[in-house]
């Protein structure tokens, strides 16, 4: 189980711990359990650079935060969240789809979906308290997690994200909520972030089931698309709540 989730931690994140672990896709799958876990790293770090910009204007931390989200997470789900954007926003149906998000150009609908996902970030982060940000990646894995439970894997072809959708049974989906509920209830906001969380994963399942009906199922991509909209409406939610 440790060695799946320092899998996890160098695949979903720039942490350099690749080099001294050794892929075992059978550790993979029962690390599954700890994705929302992994999720504190990156929240952590997120909360570091927080707290060292706490003193700078808002907008500024804003920015940093924004560029370090950016650099933790290589970016991953920024590049999934614009495939996905170009595939099912261009109007083709079935394995024309597929090509288009395996397609290594990024079209219009990619490129408007990245500006608008940054461009979010960048406000909501400038605004957020220090405990929304730490819990903006956990509810961005466990969103993920929910929205592949029941999922079939949509692409033919077998990779990564074959191995991280079929695997999401009933028990991997409860560990990583239990895990999601323990932090939220500890937070000194519980309700509200607790709230927050339950839109986000309400959101995130709503849109996966959409997915599934036009391209019969997940993708690596949509996970990815999935963990930027979740974090978003997270984030979202706590400032309204909060007025």
């Amino acid at each position: 189980m440790a060695s799946g989730f320092l899998i996890l931690i160098s695949f979903f994140t720039r942490i350099p711990i690749g080099e001294k672990i050794e892929y075992k896709e059978e550790n993979f799958i029962k690390a599954l359990k700890l994705y929302t876990l992994a999720g504190a790293v990156t929240g952590l770090l997120l909360t570091l650079t927080y707290l060292l910009f706490n003193y700078q204007r808002s907008f500024l931390r804003g920015l940093v935060l924004t560029l370090s989200y950016a650099a933790i997470t290589g970016g991953i789900h920024l590049d999934g969240a614009a495939d996905t954007a170009d595939g099912l926003l261009s109007g083709r149906q079935g394995d024309k789809i597929f090509d288009i998000m395996s397609d290594s150009h990024l079209g219009a609908f990619g490129v408007i979906s990245l500006i608008l996902i940054i461009l979010s970030q960048f406000v909501l982060f400038s605004f957020s308290s220090i405990e929304t940000v730490f819990m903006m990646p956990l509810v961005g894995k466990a969103s993920t997690i929910a929205a592949c439970w029941n999922k079939k894997y949509a692409k033919g072809t077998r990779g990564l994200g074959t191995v991280f959708v079929e695997n999401i049974n009933d028990r991997v989906l409860l560990a990583n909520l239990v895990t999601l509920f323990v932090f939220s209830i500890l937070s000194w906001y519980r309700t509200i972030i607790f709230t927050a969380c339950f839109a986000a994963i309400a959101v995130s399942y709503f849109i996966s089931t959409l997915i599934d009906e036009k391209i019969g199922g997940m993708t690596g991509d949509t996970c990815g698309a999935i963990t930027e909209i979740s974090q978003i409406i997270f984030m979202i939610t706590v400032l309204f709540l909060k007025g």
